[in-house]
């Protein structure tokens, strides 16, 4: 199954200071799963600039190691942006008057349902319950807040 991941899954993946409870579930889902993640040009766009604020240097070792596992451990998925901003625009004819969604949050999950994923790893709450409202498995698992939020775009 395509488990595509975002940048703060990236982030909690490569930085074990930063997020050293998130990093464990990264590793605990590895080493259980053991597939590559799918990511975007999108997410890696984000991932260049979180990476170098997160470890306040311009070229982070951590960035230098998610570039040495691209086409290992990290797969980046070709986009076609026209089909990206399409794909964009219907997530917001079916959710903004329901619920905030972040214009990026919705380009990032478009970019991942263009890839076929069937599993989201993330951690970022908003994102994961759009990602649920469009059938996709989320991992970690929802939390009764993010079942809210979820309830919230059905």
């Amino acid at each position: 199954m395509n488990a595509f991941a975002d940048t703060n899954w990236l982030v909690a993946a490569y930085f074990l200071e930063a997020a050293s409870n998130r990093h464990e579930i990264v590793e605990r889902y590895s080493r259980k799963h053991g597939q590559p993640w799918v990511v975007s040009q999108v997410v890696l766009l984000e991932a260049r600039n979180v990476f170098a604020r997160t470890a306040k240097e311009k070229n982070p070792e951590e960035w230098a190691d998610l570039q040495s596992d691209l086409g290992r451990r990290v797969l980046v998925n070709t986009m076609q942006w026209d089909l990206v901003r399409q794909k964009t625009e219907t997530l917001f004819e079916r959710y903004s008057y329901k619920a905030t969604i972040g214009t990026f949050d919705a380009v990032l999950l478009a970019s991942a349902l263009l890839t076929g994923a069937r599993i989201f790893l993330s951690f970022d709450s908003q994102l994961k319950a759009l990602a649920a409202a469009e059938r996709l498995t989320v991992f970690p698992e929802l939390t009764s807040h993010e079942r809210t939020l979820l309830a919230a775009l059905r």
